[in-house]
């Protein structure tokens, strides 16, 4: 654990300035944890925008693109996707061209041009609609080969601090595990750790998410992690 990676949060689901993101929001500013927040482009409300836009932007806080709608097309619970196998290509490239100039409309410079497959599902053909659309990288939990083909970044979250039971009800937060996660984490390779959250499931939890918050802070402090906005990683080569 001697080299430095880059640490990226990732919040998911924003599309309204609800108490629960709000709180969130917040916190993070104030810890001045610089965070990315996957917008759904489509539902997407003003105060939300205003938000994402406001003091801190581009600093501490970025935008990046999930999904259009974050409908599921499949039918399956356990197998829901937004995009991927269930769709073909051409309808994948018309919603994420839709949703990146959403956006672009809604957020200009304070979005990242990144594409987050809401449910972490997606396929060849959603790499190749995202490069066409002008995107420069997914993220997701799991790599495909594609991505590379289609001259995409990878930006991996290795993290997530939300788990679910077979009911996909959301499980109490389990700092102990959110922090060996972590540092297991920091033994593999790689240049990036990734740690991604739904502010709408923290619920009672605050209080574990934030005592993880700020032990992720800790290893900033230590050199074992850099915090960085998206926009920061697209620009480096070995990524």
């Amino acid at each position: 654990m001697a080299l430095t990676r880059y640490l990226f949060l990732r919040d998911d689901d924003a599309a309204a300035a609800t108490p629960e993101f709000l709180r969130l929001f917040n916190f993070l500013k104030e810890e001045k944890l610089p965070s990315v927040y996957a917008v759904i482009p489509a539902l997407a409300e003003p105060a939300l925008v205003r938000r994402l836009k406001g003091r801190g932007a581009g600093r501490l806080f970025e935008t990046a693109q999930h999904g259009l709608r974050h409908k599921d097309h499949a039918g399956n619970r356990f197998m829901r996707q937004e995009f991927g196998p269930a769709r073909t290509y051409a309808r994948q490239l018309a919603d994420i061209k839709a949703g990146a100039a959403l956006m672009r409309r809604k957020f200009g410079k304070f979005f990242a041009p990144v594409f987050v497959p809401p449910f972490h599902t997606y396929n060849s053909d959603t790499a190749l609609a995202a490069a066409a659309a002008g995107l420069k990288a997914l993220s997701a939990s799991k790599f495909n080969p594609a991505l590379r083909g289609a001259g995409l970044k990878f930006l991996g979250t290795e993290v997530a601090v939300n788990s679910y039971g077979l009911d996909l009800r959301p499980r109490p937060l389990d700092p102990a595990r959110l922090k060996a996660a972590t540092l297991a984490a920091l033994r593999a390779p790689g240049l990036t750790l990734g740690v991604y959250f739904h502010h709408d499931h923290l619920g009672e939890d605050f209080g574990a998410f934030r005592d993880y918050i700020r032990f992720l802070k800790d290893l900033c402090a230590k050199g074992l992690l850099q915090p960085a906005l998206f926009s920061k990683l697209l620009k480096l080569k070995n990524i």
